[in-house]
């Protein structure tokens, strides 16, 4: 990079910048995007620190669940009685 500089002092900035995107061996042939906001922190952020961010929205008027009128029917019978039966 010193080079470059020494060898084109006498070019505008404008000139620089063509002449190093033209000559530079990491050139791109598009511009990558850059990295979102807080990717590389590598912790879980805080239930606070999500609701700042926008990640959890909190309703105001959250809607009640509804329930269920008759409770659920086991089909199979659980794990301990089957092991019991054996």
């Amino acid at each position: 990079m010193f080079f470059f500089l020494q060898y084109y002092a006498h070019l505008p900035e404008e000139e620089k910048e063509k002449k190093l995107s033209a000559c530079s061996r990491h050139r791109f042939l598009y511009i990558p995007p850059c990295t979102p906001e807080n990717f590389w922190e590598v912790g879980f952020p805080s239930t606070q620190t999500c609701i700042e961010r926008g990640y959890i929205k909190e309703e105001k008027n959250p809607q009640v669940r509804s329930r269920r009128r008759l409770p659920l029917n086991a089909f199979f019978s659980p794990k301990q009685e089957r092991n019991q039966e054996s």
